[in-house]
C-alpha cells in the first residue's frame, strides 16, 4: 500500500515564506564597532584552567629533558609555579558563593 506524501515534508514556495530578514541581508557594522565576546561563567573558566594546569603538572612530573643546565632552573620554576597555581585554583573552586 503506497503512503500519501504530505506537503509538510516539502519546501514551501518562496512567496509563502514569512518576511524575515536574513543575516546575509544585514549591513556590515562600521569599522570602529566590534562585537563583544560572550563571557563564560567564572566557574567554567576556573575548572577549565584547573584541568589544563593539572595536565601540565602531570606532564612536567613525567619528566622533561633539557639541553643545558641553565634550562633546568627555568623548568623547575615552571613546575613550582604550576603546582602553586593548581593549588590556588582548587582552593578558589571550594569557596562558597563564587559567581
Amino acid at each position: 500500500m503506497a503512503r500519501k506524501v504530505t506537503s509538510k515534508y516539502w519546501p514551501c514556495p518562496v512567496d509563502e515564506l514569512p518576511d524575515r530578514r536574513s543575516l546575509i541581508c544585514e549591513p556590515l557594522p562600521p569599522e570602529n564597532v566590534i562585537s563583544l565576546p560572550k563571557s563564560r561563567h567564572l566557574l567554567a573558566v576556573l575548572v577549565e584552567n584547573l584541568n589544563s594546569t593539572r595536565a601540565l603538572l602531570r606532564r612536567l612530573e613525567a619528566g622533561v629533558q633539557v639541553q643545558h643546565n641553565g634550562q633546568r632552573e627555568v623548568v623547575r620554576a615552571l613546575y613550582v609555579a604550576t603546582r602553586n597555581q593548581a593549588q590556588a585554583l582548587a582552593v578558589v573552586l571550594e569557596l562558597e558563593g563564587l559567581e
